[in-house]
């Protein structure tokens, strides 16, 4: 029995650390996106923070599930099975989730900057386009008025129901 469990302390002591790096980087990356919200003004909800708590849940769950598959693997002898023992108490697969993880937010801090810029350019862009169609549809209907008037193409106004 004290065989199965050799190994698993150190194992665990790997998966803690994993699950800090992880909160370290949602942190950081929280930190970055209410820091450029900031900067631009932007409102800053209740319901983004929610989305941090949605994350956080679901990428460490995503470790813990990760140490769950090592700790099994760690029990069959799964590493000693296809002759790679140096990785025999080592949580890799927690590991690698981990890392993953980390690249992700790391993106998305440095998409962030990026992100904005061009969303906000995006926003402005629309808008300009917007303003020109309704600029060019007043031309339009203020020239096609003007020639049916000057043609005679136009019936006065009628007010109170008189022809």
């Amino acid at each position: 029995m004290n065989d199965i469990f050799s190994g698993t302390g150190n194992m665990l002591v790997v998966a803690v650390a994993v699950f800090l790096i992880v909160l370290a980087a949602m942190a950081i990356d929280l930190a970055s996106g209410l820091y450029k919200a900031k900067q631009r003004h932007e409102i800053r909800s209740s319901w983004g923070l929610k989305r941090t708590l949605t994350k956080f849940i679901t990428y460490e769950g995503g470790v813990m599930i990760a140490l769950g598959v090592d700790l099994l693997m760690h029990f069959c002898h799964f590493w000693a099975l296809i002759h790679l023992d140096l990785l025999s108490g080592v949580p890799a697969v927690a590991c690698l989730v981990g890392i993953f993880l980390s690249i992700v937010e790391g993106l998305s801090i440095h998409e962030k900057a990026d992100e904005k810029t061009k969303t906000e350019f995006s926003r402005v862009e629309k808008l300009a386009e917007k303003m020109v169609k309704k600029e060019e549809l007043v031309e339009i209907m203020t020239e096609a008025i003007r020639l049916a008037i000057v043609k005679g193409e136009t019936k006065p106004i009628v007010e109170d129901g008189e022809t």
